[in-house]
């Protein structure tokens, strides 16, 4: 082979290896850095351009073309930011930039009537969401999660408190939402403790002496006794947590489930999952 067409090839796998990664991070990106390449392709851009018009591409993608096209097929984008008379977002500006934030209209509904709830009880209130799903396609991964691939399931944040007691009103532990753990007392159970089949159980254990907030018991009571009464007339099947939890927050309430030893841990974040 040539070296001009070792050096073509070498850029097509590269240009088609990155397309896979962005497909996998965001669905959609995988798309706009094919359609940038082509563009670049008819215009000879100069590498630094050839960024921004990517940059530029996937954000028309994302923000312009696929909203519309994601609700023809059964799912909207979950608010990015909270708002007069929206008390929710999503925890992370990021999630909405890798498109992690779609879900059935009746997903973002329930979550809408949940901070509403919370904040009429608890004024200033403002509930943040994790990880939901992509825009299309049921059975496409939304990884590392097992689940979150029909727009059906949503990762929601606790309601903190700061070390002195202060509730915090919008904010969650970790700048994700995740990894900042509820870890069990001594007292408490701890069902995975010897598990010895492989599992995403990550402990994170080196970020945890970071972490200064705790969640808030009131609201998650709360929010739980609300979700196990209110939350079945939208549609809710499940809610999934750590057992320690469980027992604190909402005892012998059948739809507040452990998730089982093979899943990540659910005490940094409630996993709630509607009916089909």
């Amino acid at each position: 082979m040539s070296k001009p067409s070792w050096r073509r090839g070498a850029r097509i796998v590269a240009l088609l290896g990155g397309a896979l990664a962005l497909t996998i991070l965001t669905q959609v990106g995988g798309v706009a850095l094919l359609l940038t390449a082509w563009l670049t392709r008819l215009r000879r851009w100069p590498a630094w351009l050839s960024v921004l018009g990517f940059v530029a591409v996937y954000g028309v993608v994302s923000f312009v073309v696929v909203p519309p096209l994601a609700e023809i097929g059964g799912r909207v984008r979950l608010s990015c930011v909270a708002g007069p008379g929206r008390p929710y977002a999503a925890v992370n500006p990021g999630l909405c930039v890798l498109n992690r934030n779609y879900a059935t209209p009746e997903t973002d509904a329930l979550v809408a009537a949940l901070a509403t709830h919370v904040a009429d009880r608890y004024p200033g209130t403002i509930t943040r969401f994790l990880d939901a799903g992509f825009p299309f396609f049921d059975g496409f991964p939304l990884m590392p999660h097992l689940s979150h691939r029909d727009g059906r399931k949503v990762d929601l944040a606790y309601y903190y408190r700061e070390a002195d007691g202060r509730r915090v009103l919008d904010g969650a532990a970790s700048p994700i939402g995740y990894w900042a753990y509820e870890a069990p007392g001594a007292d408490e159970a701890r069902p995975c403790a010897h598990a010895k089949q492989p599992n995403l159980r990550w402990d994170f254990a080196a970020l945890q002496s970071r972490v200064t907030r705790r969640a808030d018991p009131e609201r998650m009571s709360a929010a739980l006794a609300w979700l196990t009464t209110e939350g079945r007339a939208h549609g809710l099947r499940k809610v999934l947590i750590e057992p320690h939890l469980k027992q604190r927050w909402a005892p012998g309430v059948d739809m507040v489930r452990f998730q089982g030893c093979r899943a990540a841990r659910h005490d940094d974040h409630l996993h709630l999952e509607l009916s089909k």
